[in-house]
């Protein structure tokens, strides 16, 4: 037998064994900086660093770069400097460029915005979300700025930092549909200002409401604090969790914690209210044999009370705060609140222990929603929510919205006219000559019932039109418009749980003059959660380990943060 050392290797064996030292080699080697691997895990580590709140040192920790030794040794670490200005300036130059052609398809849009303070840093942010629907109905909901405040938030400067935000965006004051804002003085008197179509936020005004119903009766303070101080006690004491839990055992139930109630929501105190009563017989055998103050049977039947009352508007709240809610459903919600209010106060006796407050959320509610059937941003967008449509408008009501309508689509005729842009007015014309040609003489589209006006008003039209074979354009459009309306309104509503924008997309070739009306109405989201949502992110984005950082670093990380995946990191 042979010994390895007395063996003979080719010079094919020797080629492979200098091939693979070269390759150890290489392996050892450090990217170069411009390096395409390199560079797509700086983007990685500096979209990380935005998504998960994380500090820029983070990049010299010992455990990322054990972590990067491992997986990608040849990577060249970058330290903190580096990643604070890739982040800063390439990351969100590159998101910036996106958003800035996203929004150039939208002719109109809504726009959201809050105001946020960290009292530990002294950090002040203002944010303006836009939301828009492009021409095939896709709706998106993006971060366009969140400005750095000095000083106090007046309605003064908060006026001057929305003309700015918008002026950087160079998005021009007729393709502002409407501004959703909070009930502050500041931001009322910022909207006036600044000449901006604003409303208020429906989901603000429900919290009021409740918060009105809820604070109106001694008892049910009474009732609110004993609760409050029960959840805190086991809150505080893991002997008194695990004692619950025991008890729970024992009767066969899940173990299920107390629920603490928060100041600033009122749909707190509905859970913790309904957690009370899943967990009832649990809580009184606990009560009864520890010192804390017991729920009494009268303030137990306050309680299933409240549930009963507070669960329709707990629901409501988190429909109306969900991220595809659009305006057009807060008329059907409050008119259906109303109603579930009244039929409490039908069945519930003189003696009901809460039927004061229940009288106090009705006049709440009917105080801060009566003018809504009056405004146009709702009823025009739920008219043309076709999962709604006339069904929450008396015919009187219906009428004038159509009228709202045409009168819209007249002056927006007008004012094309006025910029001559003849490439728009080719459109409305193919329209006008695919479907003005199927209209018979005298057709209203409206089927209305006899009045004096309104026959003495379509004389005069057709008078006019009698006067005149030259008719204008914007005279088509309005007969075009019509037979879109009528034809939209014996359309059969869809369910409501469909997603009417994805109606609207299927037929949008159906109503082409109907269709950019509907985009800018349906834009506009019922309240400005989507940007109190984003400052949930700014309180993480001010932990603790990151509470010094600047201001306006903290906007551009919650920019990144909240664009990047719309995009799905492509740009």
């Amino acid at each position: 037998m042979k010994s390895d050392a007395n063996k003979v290797t080719t010079p094919l064996q020797e080629s492979k064994k200098q091939l693979s030292l070269e390759e150890v080699v290489l392996k050892e080697k450090k990217w170069d900086v411009n390096n395409l691997n390199s560079k797509k895990i700086d983007k990685l580590i500096g979209e990380m660093i935005a998504l998960q709140n994380l500090p820029f040192n983070f990049v010299e920790g010992l455990g990322f770069r054990r972590l990067m030794q491992e997986l990608a040794p040849r990577y060249n670490f970058r330290g903190r400097n580096f990643f604070t200005d890739f982040v800063c300036k390439e990351l969100y130059s590159k998101v910036a460029q996106k958003v800035k052609g996203l929004i150039e398809n939208f002719d109109n849009m809504s726009f959201t915005s809050d105001i946020w303070s960290d009292p530990s840093s002294n950090a002040s942010l203002l944010s303006l979300t836009c939301h828009g629907i492009a021409e095939n109905f896709d709706r998106s909901s993006i971060i366009l700025k969140c400005e750095t405040f000095d000083g106090r938030h007046t309605g003064d400067l908060v006026a001057e930092k929305f003309s700015n935000m918008l002026s950087e965006w160079n998005i021009k004051k007729q393709q502002l549909h409407c501004l959703i804002r909070d009930e502050g003085s500041n931001m009322k008197r910022a909207a006036r200002l600044a000449a901006l179509n604003d409303i208020d936020c429906t989901v603000h005004k429900i919290q009021l409401a409740i918060r009105s119903c809820l604070g109106s009766q001694e008892n049910i303070k009474i009732l609110k604090q004993k609760c409050k101080r029960i959840s805190t006690h086991f809150n505080h004491s893991t002997i008194a969790q695990k004692q619950l839990q025991s008890i729970q055992d024992r009767l066969n139930q899940p173990h299920l914690k107390v629920f603490q109630d928060c100041v600033t929501r009122w749909n707190s105190t509905f859970y913790m209210f309904e957690r009370f009563s899943k967990i009832k017989d649990a809580l009184s055998l606990y009560m009864n044999d520890n010192e804390i103050d017991p729920v009494l049977p009268e303030e137990w039947k306050m309680i299933e009370s409240f549930i009963q009352l507070l669960g329709p508007f707990e629901e409501a709240t988190r429909e109306l705060s969900s991220s595809s809610a659009l305006i057009s459903s807060v008329i059907p919600i409050i008119q259906m609140l109303e109603k579930k209010v009244d039929d409490y106060l039908t069945r519930s006796q003189e003696f009901d222990p809460i039927r004061q407050a229940v009288t106090t959320l009705k006049n709440e509610l009917s105080t801060k929603f009566s003018s809504l059937g009056e405004n146009n941003l709702y009823t025009i967008a739920t008219y043309l929510d076709p999962r709604y449509k006339h069904k929450f408008f008396t015919p009187v009501t219906e009428e004038k919205i159509k009228d709202d309508i045409i009168k819209m689509i007249n002056i927006e005729n007008d004012n094309f006219e006025s910029v001559n842009t003849n490439a728009k007015r080719a459109k409305i014309t193919d329209c006008m000559e695919n479907e003005t040609e199927q209209l018979g003489p005298g057709t209203s589209g409206f089927n209305k019932k006899p009045c004096l006006k309104n026959d003495l008003a379509m004389m005069l039209d057709s008078s006019s039109e009698d006067e005149s074979q030259d008719e204008p354009e914007n005279s088509s459009v309005e007969a075009v418009l019509k037979k879109e309306l009528l034809a939209y309104r014996t359309k059969k509503r869809i369910n409501v749980s469909e997603n009417p924008l994805n109606w609207w997309s299927v037929h949008r070739g159906e109503f082409k003059v109907l269709s950019p009306i509907v985009r800018r109405f349906l834009s506009a989201p019922p309240g400005s959660v989507p940007s109190e949502q984003l400052f949930s992110s700014a309180g993480l984005i001010y932990e603790p380990l990151r509470n010094r950082l600047e201001p306006e670093k903290a906007a551009i990380l919650l920019f990144i943060k909240y664009n990047a995946p719309i995009f799905k990191f492509n740009y």
